[in-house]
Formats: structure tokens, sequence, C-alpha cells
């Protein structure tokens, strides 16, 4: 048998061509040739949420859940990963937020981050956005199902009662008319009395009376009647309806306000865009101050033997950057070599008062920081840092001041914002003058240096 090895490679050559492209397409389908940003939320349910769900921003399909770390206790939240077209990162800002939604009633679970406001900054990657959880329809269904009984309930009550007053009246009036008969047919002791002459005056007197009696009771069965005309003429069933579903209106609202306020406590009390609470926000302030206290110390024992440059300084007499001054650093080699990667930061961009006239760093400072670490925080995590602090003020003594309480601020906010071991940051106040090789004769501000190869 010939083989006609044309029309085999050109087969060959289609089934290559078609799977390529298949793959091109569901490639292309799930964003994997795309650029992707991370970010992180924390839910108490995932309400169906599972790894591979579509996550959306502002309902712009923009990727999916990549991983879901299950809590150890039963007070803790699922941690979710969700990775995101990089194109869609400009709307993600630090007030930006995650909701579990679905596809109508009962369609696929999926994630929406909300966009932020115009003057929030961009979230960075890797940032914890917080996580606000679905009001569940049930629920919902629940609740006005128990308001709906309540009503049905009270409009029975109101049509047994308004029954039971009907009937006693109505049973009232025939037997006034049962009396009034038998007395003018002359039956019982009445009729009697009224055959004679002395008492018929009486008894004519008593049956008016009887009379005038029965066409009260008439006149009361019309009253009442009447009553219960107006009562359907003024639709008061019709209000009475329309009272319980503005009780019904009421109590929605409640709810909607009692979750309104639950959510703005959760907003206060609950993560921020570093996923840490309030409570661990206050243990973090008294923990920076006793690292204060600690920087200070005369002799500090952890310094000398935990320290990340404890190996470098052993070999030439020294234990920490406290025993370095600020002349020695400069003219150190390990620490003015060019392999150092440095990160300055002016004093007029990076640092603004406080109501109380101290310096903190300010928004454009932050946004530096976390660019530039944030880039690079993989390799950070456990990579010696020095922060150096400049300062141009008129005095030498208010230069040190000033440099050591700049370089301090920033070795505190890279602790706190990045996680970072406080042994893996120093702190070295140089007044106005940086090293040699650094690229800067003076400087006012400070500047990260990012150590290479310590050891």
């Amino acid at each position: 048998m010939k083989i006609n090895y044309t029309v085999v490679g050109v087969f060959v050559l289609s089934a290559v061509l078609l799977f390529s492209l298949g793959l091109f397409l569901i490639g292309n389908r799930q964003k994997a040739f795309v650029h992707h940003v991370d970010f992180y939320t924390s839910l108490n349910d995932v309400n169906g949420i599972s790894p591979g769900s579509k996550v959306r921003v502002s309902g712009y399909e923009a990727g999916q859940v990549t991983d879901i770390e299950i809590p150890d206790r039963p007070g803790d939240k699922f941690r979710l990963k969700l990775r995101v077209d990089s194109k869609l990162h400009r709307l993600i800002r630090d007030d930006s937020f995650v909701t579990v939604e679905s596809d109508g009633l009962v369609g696929d679970k999926f994630l929406v981050i909300h966009e932020g406001s115009d003057q929030a900054h961009e979230a960075a990657s890797g940032a914890t956005l917080p996580g606000r959880e679905q009001i569940e329809l049930s629920a919902v269904i629940e609740k006005m199902t128990g308001v709906m009984d309540t009503a049905n309930a009270a409009i029975g009550n109101i049509t047994t009662r308004a029954d039971k007053t009907l009937d006693s009246i109505t049973t009232t009036v025939n037997n006034a008319n049962g009396i009034v008969t038998s007395v003018r047919s002359g039956k019982g002791m009445v009729g009697m009395l009224l055959n004679d002459q002395q008492t018929a005056t009486a008894a004519k007197n008593a049956v008016k009376n009887v009379q005038q009696a029965a066409a009260n009771l008439n006149q009361v069965t019309v009253q009442a009647k009447q009553v219960m005309s107006d009562i359907q003429s003024r639709d008061l069933f019709g209000k009475a309806e329309a009272t319980l579903n503005n009780t019904k209106d009421a109590s929605r609202q409640i709810a909607q306000a009692s979750q309104q306020i639950n959510l703005t406590l959760n907003d206060a009390l609950g993560p921020d865009r570093s996923g840490e609470n309030a409570g661990q926000n206050i243990r973090e302030t008294f923990s920076n101050i006793n690292l204060a206290t600690a920087n200070m110390a005369d002799d500090t024992e952890a310094l000398k033997h935990e320290f990340f440059f404890r190996g470098f300084f052993k070999k030439r007499g020294y234990y920490s950057l406290k025993d370095l001054t600020p002349d020695q650093y400069r003219s150190n080699s390990y620490f003015d070599s060019q392999r150092n990667r440095r990160t300055w930061l002016n004093a007029v961009d990076a640092f603004a008062k406080d109501s109380n006239g101290n310096e903190v760093l300010s928004a454009a400072g932050k946004q530096k920081i976390d660019q530039v670490i944030g880039a690079n925080q993989d390799s950070v995590i456990d990579q010696p840092i020095i922060v150096e602090g400049y300062s141009n003020q008129a005095s030498a003594a208010n230069e040190m001041v000033t440099s050591r309480s700049r370089s301090l601020i920033v070795a505190h906010y890279l602790e706190k914002r990045f996680h970072l071991s406080a042994q893996n940051i120093g702190v070295m106040p140089l007044n106005a003058t940086a090293p040699p090789f650094s690229g800067k004769e003076s400087w006012d501000g400070a500047c990260i240096v990012l150590v290479a190869n310590a050891k």
C-alpha cells in the first residue's frame, strides 16, 4: 500500500494548528497571558466561593480566586487570594472593598472589588482589601413571613370580635320582640293583669315602656349596622392592612439601619488595609514605644547578640550600629558600597507636621516607600536595611536630633507596613553629610539602604 506523505503531513500540521489555537483561546479566556496583580481579602463565610471563582472589578471580569486559606478557629476568617488583571489596578484604591455576589437568585457566586474614590491612593500589590458580608435572602424572607403571619392573626381577631357583637345584639332584639308579643296576646301574668280595669292603665304604661325599650333596641341595632357600614365605607380594614404594611416597612428600615451600624462598626474596628484591626494597631503602638525605648538604651544585649550585623561587626570590633560614629559609618567601605541600593526621601515631600507640631510621614512619603519596598518585598524579608537620617538645621545638635527622629519614623513604618523584623532594620543619623560614594554630598530627609550580601 502506497502512503501519501504529503496528505499525512498536511493532516498532522492542521491538527497541531487547531490544538495550538484551542490552547490559545482557552488561555485567553482564563486570562493566562496577561499581567496580574495579587490582592487579599478576609470573609467570615465564603458563600460558595472556591478557587477558580470569578473576580470582577466594578462589574468587569478581571480575574479569579487562586487560593483560599481555611481558618484555624471558628472565630477567624477565611483568607482569599485574588488574582486581578493589572489593567484594572488603577481602579482599586485603599478604600476599595470586596463583596460576594451571585448571578440572579440561584446563579454562580463571584467576588466584586468595588472601585475606590479618586482621593484615595492606589492600593499596593499584595494589599489586603476589607470584605463585607452578603445579606442572605433566606433571612429576609423569614423576617417578612413572620410579619405577615402577625398581620393575618390580628385581622382574624378583629373579624371574630365583630361577628360576636352582631350575634349578641340580634339575640337581644329577638327576645324583646317575643316578650311584647306574649303580653299583647294575654298570656302569662301580664296578660291576666291587662283584663283588670283597675290595673289597665298601669299595664298599658308597662307595655308602652316595653315597646319603648324595643324601639331603643331597634335603634341600637340600626346604629350598630350604621357603625359596620361606616367601617366598610371608610375601608378601615384596608387602612389596617396599610398600617401593617407600614409597620413592615419600618421593620425593614430598622433592619437596614442596624446593618449599616454594624458595617460602620466593622469599618471602624475591623481590619485596615494591612489586615490589622483596632486592637492590633493599639498593641503595635505600644510595641513601637517599647522599641523606641529599647533603641535609646545605652547597653542592649539583644543588639549585641541578635542584630543582623552581628557577624560583620564582631570581625571589626563592633556589635551594633550604635557602636559606630557617623564618621566611621561614612568611611566604612561596606556601608558605602555602590552595590547597596538606595532610595532617597526628600524632607519637603516625604515629611509633614501633625496637629501637635511633630514630624510624621506624609502620604507622598508613604506612597514612595510602598512602591520601592512593595516591588522588592519578597527579597527584603530577610535582607538587612539601614535607614539614614539627614537634616540641615541651623545647629549641629538640632541636626542630630532631627536626623535621628526621621530615621526612626521611617524604620517604624517599615516594620508596621511590611511586617519586617526589627532585628533586620538599623538606623543611622548622619546630620546633613552623606557617605562619599552615595551620590550625594549633603541631604535633607532620609535614605533607605538595602544592604547587599550582608552576613
